[in-house]
């Protein structure tokens, strides 16, 4: 067992040893500066105005993407949400909330979404790919 480890220990030296000097870098050249060239200006990065008028862009971007996706979120909702909400809202109400419906009213409430929910699913059938 101490052979092992040191047979192991000894193989990175040894794969050192064949590399040889020749993995050196060679040194660095000097060049010669001509003293005839005209020194050049260095005008790095952006102007002020540039700068504003990029973020400027960038920020309007964003807010159009926003509305657009606020626009279509209004247009996707149901018109019959809609029209409740606005009514609620104009009549002061607390959004349905507090006022108790008469046994028949929830009873046809429910019929009336269960049936849309089977016309929902039979649609969905309808529609599966074959």
């Amino acid at each position: 067992m101490l052979a092992a480890l040191v047979l192991g220990l000894g193989v990175p030296t040894l794969a050192m040893a064949q590399l040889g000097p020749t993995n050196i870098p060679a040194p660095l050249t000097q060049t010669e500066e001509s003293d005839d060239a005209a020194p050049v200006e260095d005008e790095g990065g952006l102007s002020t105005l540039q700068l504003v008028l990029i973020f400027g862009a960038a920020i309007g971007v964003i807010a159009g993407i926003g509305w657009l996706i606020m626009r279509d979120a209004r247009h996707a909702a149901p018109a019959a949400a809609r029209a409740a909400r606005a009514a609620d809202a104009a009549s002061g109400g607390t959004g349905g909330k507090g006022k108790s419906k008469s046994a028949r009213e929830r009873e046809r409430e429910k019929a009336r979404q269960r049936k849309k929910a089977k016309a929902a699913r039979d649609q969905r059938k309808r529609n599966r790919p074959r």
